[in-house]
């Protein structure tokens, strides 16, 4: 018996609703692809105010790099379109953290309307000191919260010390 899902959502902890307005989509009314991208960080935003959320706080920039003593940028992204949203067309995005480096973390996006997924997005974020602007470990107190919230918890690479 196989326990597979062709939901996907499934395993998402982080769904949020979001309108395709119609400025993101192109003269054929089909979202432009850049705009992915601009989707998946809304997705990464409403992870970091549900974490700062669990913690008691309400959510800032300042709340989350105070409470988790770093902050992140995108190092790689990936997409792979499969189908395409349109014009006012009501998509979830959904996110999960999925694996832990030692200075890096690995985020997936499932951008779906209905039952459809319209896209995969892969991005990889580097964790840096907001006082240095430098390259740092992941915070343990982040990579705890994430591990915490998330239904399938991430991987941890082996980082040899």
């Amino acid at each position: 018996m196989t326990t597979e899902t062709t939901d996907p959502r499934a395993g998402f902890r982080l769904i949020t609703p979001l309108r395709v307005r119609y400025a993101e989509a192109d003269m054929q009314g089909i979202v432009f692809n850049a705009h992915y991208l601009a989707f998946a960080d809304v997705g990464v935003s409403e992870y970091f105010r549900e974490l700062v959320a669990a913690n008691g706080k309400e959510y800032s920039s300042d709340s989350f790099m105070g409470l988790f003593g770093g902050d992140n940028w995108v190092r790689h992204a990936e997409v792979d379109y499969r189908a395409p949203a349109k014009a006012d067309d009501l998509l979830d995005i959904c996110l999960r953290i999925t694996r832990f480096g030692r200075t890096s973390y690995s985020v997936l996006v499932h951008i779906v309307r209905g039952d459809t997924l319209l896209n995969v997005i892969k991005l990889t974020y580097v964790w840096f000191d907001p006082a240095t602007g430098e390259v740092a470990p992941v915070a343990q107190d982040y990579i705890d919260a994430v591990t915490e919230f998330e239904i399938i918890k991430p991987e941890r690479a082996t980082v040899p010390a």
